[in-house]
């Protein structure tokens, strides 16, 4: 196995989390970067970037890297996957949820094109607190109001690290005890 490469703009603690749990990662702020054989992209964009524009620039890496990456792991915000109302993305995410909702779709249909192992991992907003999560199928509804930082970064080490939910979008949800 290669590197797990982590590609992120966030201003949040996520990033050092998924290091501190995998030493060995390396971290870029964007797709401008050389692939080595058998490195696992992990691409965790914040919750209000455009990501249909930088899913471009991922698509670039990949056809000009002599080494395809062995995975793509994403970090998505909800509602991608039929898992939300436009009442509850709108309140976690604002009145551009869904031009937001629209971008990641379109990134995680690209994704989904490149014919690469991948997981896509839907996430209410996160935050700081530790909140008890399960991982919730495609279709299955996400509510709460948040998730802890630190179960994501548990969950986003899985998806990394193992072949555990390869080929699949997963959603992150508190336990129902702690909705």
């Amino acid at each position: 196995m290669g590197r797990i490469v982590l590609v992120s703009q966030r201003h949040d603690q996520l990033v050092s989390l998924i290091m501190k749990r995998v030493p060995d990662a390396v971290a870029a702020t964007n797709f401008d970067l050389e692939l080595q054989a058998g490195d696992v992209l992990c691409w965790l964009p914040r919750e209000n970037e455009f990501v249909d524009d930088e899913v471009q620039e991922l698509a670039t890496l990949i056809d000009r890297s002599l080494f395809p990456p062995a995975k793509i792991v994403m970090l998505s915000l909800a509602g991608t996957a039929d898992d939300a109302s436009e009442q509850q993305l709108r309140q976690w995410y604002g009145k551009q949820a869904m031009q937001f909702v629209f971008a990641y779709q379109y990134a995680i249909k690209m994704i989904d094109e490149f014919e690469l192992p991948y997981t896509i991992i839907r996430s209410i907003p996160l935050s700081d607190k530790e909140i008890p999560t399960q991982i919730v199928t495609e279709g299955e509804p996400l509510t709460g109001e948040k998730v802890g930082i630190n179960q994501v970064a548990q969950v986003i080490e899985r998806a990394v690290t193992t072949d555990e939910f390869k080929n699949q979008s997963i959603g992150i949800a508190p336990l129902e005890s702690e909705k």
